[in-house]
């Protein structure tokens, strides 16, 4: 079976994030509990151990520190940040769930 992305699915030529099933859900814990500042974390692991490709683990680097520095700095932002904070940080949760395969097929 072909991934439509090798990125996001566990295959032969990637090594797998998670070596346990309750280590995925640990993984997507770190985003929720630090409200996304901390988002970056899963992806520098997985990017390191060659789960991921090293982009994704910049992305998410650069959004972490962005959200970061927002709440540093606290500019005078409306509902929108909020929303964009929400968003990224259950979109990290999702693509962290994601790394390898539900399943557990190796």
């Amino acid at each position: 079976m072909t991934t439509p992305n090798p990125y996001l699915t566990a295959t032969a030529q990637r090594p797998r994030m998670f070596t346990r099933p309750w280590q995925r859900w640990a993984w997507a814990v770190v985003p929720l509990i630090s409200m996304s500042v901390f988002a970056f974390l899963p992806f520098l692991v997985a990017a390191i151990r060659g789960a991921v490709a090293w982009p994704f683990a910049i992305v998410y680097t650069l959004l972490s520190g962005a959200v970061f520095t927002c709440a540093v700095i606290k500019p005078d932002v409306n509902g929108w940040f909020a929303a964009g904070v929400w968003a990224f940080m259950l979109t990290t949760v999702v693509h962290v769930t994601l790394l390898d395969k539900i399943n557990g097929s190796k």
